[in-house]
């Protein structure tokens, strides 16, 4: 159990480290009516190997996590929901590579989680569609994020 709440902590380090701005990483926020979605980029590498592992993450250089979670705003606060979520990255050069995202629940947190390729130096364009679940909603957002080897 203490190994669970280690590798739990160690995740949310990892996502408390992209919050605070990191210039390899950025976390943020869309408002939706009664949505808040919140979305970042974190280069896998920056998962210490138990988080990977327990997340099925590929740890590499040259690979991205995408981590997004959709919150409804409720009587009781904002409550995590569960989502279809898909999307899209696309580079400078008009290639483009699909995400495909999985849903992990973790306690009350639900996590939609996607991995993607990445080059140094690379610009990616994420187009990404959020359908939450008991809603005829689509929730879209539209970033970019650039990519430096670590």
């Amino acid at each position: 159990m203490a190994r669970v709440h280690r590798v739990i902590t160690g995740f949310f380090v990892a996502l408390a480290a992209v919050a605070l701005g990191s210039s390899i990483a950025s976390a943020n926020e869309a408002e939706f009516d009664n949505y808040v979605v919140y979305y970042n980029v974190i280069n896998t590498t920056f998962l210490s190997p138990e988080v990977a592992r327990a997340y099925d993450v590929r740890r590499s250089s040259n690979r991205a996590m995408v981590n997004i979670s959709v919150m409804e705003r409720g009587d009781n606060g904002l409550q995590a929901v569960s989502a279809e979520v898909s999307g899209s990255a696309t580079n400078m050069n008009d290639q483009m590579r699909s995400l495909r995202f999985r849903e992990i629940q973790d306690g009350d947190a639900i996590y939609h989680l996607s991995e993607v390729t990445v080059r140094s130096g690379e610009t990616l364009e994420f187009e990404i569609d959020i359908s939450p679940a008991d809603s005829d909603r689509t929730l879209p957002i539209r970033f970019t994020r650039d990519f430096y080897a670590d």
